[in-house]
């Protein structure tokens, strides 16, 4: 199957492909873009559905639009982002999904993800797992300091490489709205050609 994703900035850009991929492996290489910040992904996503539509080299089967809710109700954005199709339409399904808060807490949710990355890049660091209620608020600089413990850097392979790396029923446990993404990736049904 042939998803194009449009995501926030650069490490969404690594990281929601490996995650879909995971959770999918009929799903090939996805074609990926990023708008450059929350802000400008309102503005900026219906471009790169026209994009993917334009190139019938990829064959897009189905696109996500993805964007942080910053711990924000996630249905509000999401029908935002709806609404700003307007009467646009495409030769496949778009979908749209608000992370609750933001896509680093899903990537604490397992820590041990974070110690497999941390021995692979022979930094050999260990984290703990984190007192943090998970979904309720923002957790990007904990994660940071959790990646800093670990040694290692908040760059878009870092975080695709935990994303590789981590625990998808442990994830669903802590993070219904992974657990909800999880859901929307396996009922996909690719189009009829």
């Amino acid at each position: 199957m042939n998803v194009g994703i449009v995501v926030e900035g650069p490490s969404d850009r690594a990281t929601y492909p490996a995650l879909m991929r995971r959770i999918r492996d009929d799903i090939g290489r996805p074609q990926a873009r990023e708008c450059g910040g929350r802000f400008k992904l309102k503005g900026a996503f219906p471009y790169f559905l026209k994009e993917f539509q334009r190139n019938p080299a990829w064959q897009i089967d189905v696109a996500f639009v993805i964007r942080d809710s910053d711990c924000k109700p996630p249905q509000r954005i999401e029908e935002d982002l709806r609404k700003a199709l307007n009467d646009s339409r495409f030769d496949f399904p778009v979908e749209f999904f608000a992370t609750k808060c933001d896509l680093e807490t899903w990537l604490l949710a397992d820590e041990n993800a974070i110690n497999e990355v941390s021995r692979q890049r022979g930094k050999n660091r260990q984290v703990e797992p984190v007192q943090f209620q998970f979904e309720s608020e923002k957790a990007k600089k904990l994660f940071q300091t959790q990646l800093s413990k670990a040694n290692l850097r908040p760059v878009p392979d870092v975080y695709k490489e935990i994303a590789t790396c981590i625990d998808l029923d442990q994830t669903a446990e802590r993070c219904p709205s992974f657990r909800a993404f999880v859901s929307r990736i396996r009922a996909l049904t690719p189009l009829a050609r």
